[in-house]
């Protein structure tokens, strides 16, 4: 079966780039479109689907109250936030609204079928780009929240010589798809490293396994 998905966007040139990109997808179905929030919640009354492409500026009702508004109402609706926006302040809005991930509309057709399987699969997804702005975010209130940096992390995590070369990889800003022919594995591979990371070193997110790497020197070749 399909996955169902409704577009909300108050601009027609770009739903219809989006449903041009996605007709010969045999995985993913448009069903519906809203031009805002309050169009998209009446949608989903009658026809739930398993994602909403959810632009954050829209007229009426924006995507930020239309994603917590889903969150309590259609808590199995995943939302994937498809817009222009690229600052840290929307970013983090929208992930704590419910979002369950934050893509840029300049996304190629593969990075966006991808971003949809994954959250519909309950799954976690920011572009690299959004990955680089938290990170940067991130850094920049350390540097400037006291005179004297925070003490390193006190984990130490027994990590593999091939999971040190991911982690090096990921903080080049590699894809999966890219470590992998760089090491010569396949995706999935990468992707289970990357989840065995996280959980060893117990940090939640991309942001916090570079931290994590940066504190302990093991970015150093």
């Amino acid at each position: 079966m399909p996955l169902n998905v409704y577009i909300a966007d108050d601009h027609q040139l770009f739903i219809a780039g989006v449903k041009a990109l996605l007709t010969n997808v045999e995985d993913i179905k448009i069903i519906g479109e809203a031009e805002n929030g309050q169009e998209l919640l009446k949608l989903l009354e009658k026809t739930p689907s398993d994602v909403v492409l959810m632009d954050i500026n829209m007229p009426v009702m924006g995507g930020l109250d239309t994603t917590r508004e889903m969150h309590k109402r259609f808590p199995d609706v995943k939302v994937l936030a498809l817009t222009m926006f690229d600052d840290t302040l929307h970013i983090s809005e929208m992930i704590r609204a419910g979002a369950s991930g934050y893509l840029l509309k300049n996304a190629g057709k593969e990075e966006l079928v991808n971003a949809i399987t994954r959250v519909a699969r309950g799954e976690k997804y920011v572009s690299n780009e959004v990955s680089v702005k938290i990170i940067e975010n991130m850094f920049s209130k350390d540097s400037n929240a006291a005179n004297t940096p925070a003490p390193p992390s006190t984990r130490k995590a027994e990590l593999t010589r091939r999971e040190l070369e991911i982690i090096r990889l990921i903080a080049k800003e590699h894809t999966n798809n890219e470590i992998a022919a760089l090491l010569n594995n396949s995706p999935m591979t990468i992707i289970t490293h990357r989840k065995n990371l996280l959980r060893k070193i117990g940090v939640k997110n991309t942001a916090g396994l570079i931290k994590y790497a940066m504190n302990h020197g093991l970015l150093d070749e």
